[in-house]
């Protein structure tokens, strides 16, 4: 198959994951891959050790690596995407790492499906140990075909550590949202907005999760939600469902609180919800 696959790495600070990250990558069973590697700004050794990794290699897979000052998450897609030769691209996590043969089953995929802009699978959860510890199946949520409000609801989605999608959308939707703290809900939100989703149903890829990520509890608390409230302003038109969801958001952030005895966050979200329920929403 002649289709090109851009693979694109956003690494920052991941110097003890990063080698089975990228070994993850040349060991696909997919051969025309271009793999960009930006480091952004890493303060270890990751781009020595990624570089030295990539130099000594003998694959036949294209690829680019470079460091600069640190731009963030959503500028550094967003250079990596500009730069992209494939029909299809994918993003992975400089602390992840994928099964061998991800991209092959995903570009068929979406080769015997022109209509669908992007297909996604399930995750494997591992620690830094690279134990399973979870899953993130996505069988079990509204998964493929139109998934705007499923995302806005909560009741499915997008599993970002696996996706796949036509580089091409990038024409109508645009890139990442640089004024954002993280990349994903709204870029998906945009491309659902117009586009339709496939999904495969198995495990493609393996997602680290360690105590850092940032939809963890405290996180979603501290900004998480306050920032997906700010995403569904600017993506929801429907006055209706925009405060029917970001009530929720408030509603949830308020019983999060409650659980786990966060009064300034209680205190907080308990006037939010309140504010914005008898509020006039445009």
């Amino acid at each position: 198959m002649n289709t090109m696959v851009t693979v694109g790495i956003a690494l920052y600070n991941h110097e003890n994951y990063i080698v089975k990250c990228l070994e993850s990558v040349v060991k696909q069973s997919f051969y025309n891959i271009e793999l960009i590697v930006i480091d952004d700004g890493s303060s270890d050794n990751s781009f020595e050790i990624a570089k030295k990794y990539l130099d000594n290699q003998d694959f036949n897979k294209n690829y680019k690596i470079y460091t600069r000052l640190n731009k963030g998450m959503c500028n550094t897609l967003n250079e990596i995407a500009q730069q992209s030769k494939g029909k299809y691209i994918s993003f992975i996590g400089s602390d992840d790492y994928w099964m061998f043969n991800k991209i092959e089953e995903q570009v068929l995929f979406l080769e015997n499906n022109p209509d669908v802009a992007l297909v996604h699978s399930n995750s494997i959860k591992v620690d830094k140990y690279n134990n399973e510890i979870g899953f993130l199946d996505y069988s079990l949520k509204k998964n493929s075909g139109k998934l705007f409000k499923s995302i806005i609801f909560g009741k499915g989605g997008i599993n970002t550590p696996s996706h796949l999608y036509r580089t091409e959308i990038y024409k109508e939707i645009g890139y990442y949202d640089s004024t954002l703290k993280f990349e994903d809900t709204d870029f998906w939100l945009r491309l659902t907005k117009i586009y339709t989703v496939g999904f495969i149903n198995k495990f493609h890829t393996y997602y680290r999760w360690h105590g850092q990520n940032l939809s963890d509890e405290k996180n979603k608390l501290k900004f998480y939600n306050d920032e997906i409230v700010k995403i569904f302003s600017k993506n929801i038109e429907d006055s209706k469902l925009k405060k029917s969801a970001i009530l929720r958001i408030y509603r949830k952030s308020y019983l999060l609180a409650l659980r786990t005895f966060e009064i300034k966050y209680i205190i907080k979200y308990l006037y939010k919800y309140n504010k914005y329920k008898y509020m006039d929403v445009l």
